[in-house]
């Protein structure tokens, strides 16, 4: 019976041990994400600034180098911004899905949880009935002791 008890308080710890590190790895990824939407409004706003400037220069009169040179660099960044994105999104599948095993995590630490306590309960149990059949053995031969001393 000892070996059953150490193997569900065993996985047990397993299992809380696994679900620290998932919910270490969610905080980071939060995190992660949260940094890329702030980098992604800053990107936005960069290139609606850009894109203003290259309007105004237009209205003004703009060479065509310039025109190109204003034209080449908001490409780039409309591809970082689609880069920025496209980490988001897959991001976000990262965190539901360690959410998701979180979860499944959480559900079993549930289950190894309720299996030690059932077999900490049979552990008693079985402790006091060996406790029962010592005490019963021990009184009988005192019982007869006494009976062989009369």
């Amino acid at each position: 019976m000892k070996y059953k008890k150490f193997s569900f308080s065993l996985l047990e710890e397993i299992e809380k041990k696994k679900i620290e590190k998932k919910t270490i790895n969610i905080k980071n990824l939060n995190l992660k994400n949260k940094q890329n939407n702030e980098q992604l409004k800053l990107l936005i706003n960069y290139q609606k600034e850009y894109l203003n400037k290259m309007h105004k220069k237009m209205i003004s009169g703009i060479g065509i180098y310039e025109w190109q040179n204003y034209n080449d660099f908001i490409s780039i960044l409309q591809k970082i911004i689609k880069e920025n994105i496209n980490n988001i999104k897959k991001n976000e599948k990262i965190v539901e899905e360690s959410l998701k095993s979180w979860s499944k995590n959480q559900i079993k630490l549930k289950v190894w949880k309720h299996l030690n306590t059932i077999n900490k309960k049979k552990i008693l149990k079985i402790k006091k009935i060996r406790e029962e059949m010592i005490n019963e053995t021990f009184f009988q031969l005192n019982f007869f002791k006494k009976g062989c001393l009369l």
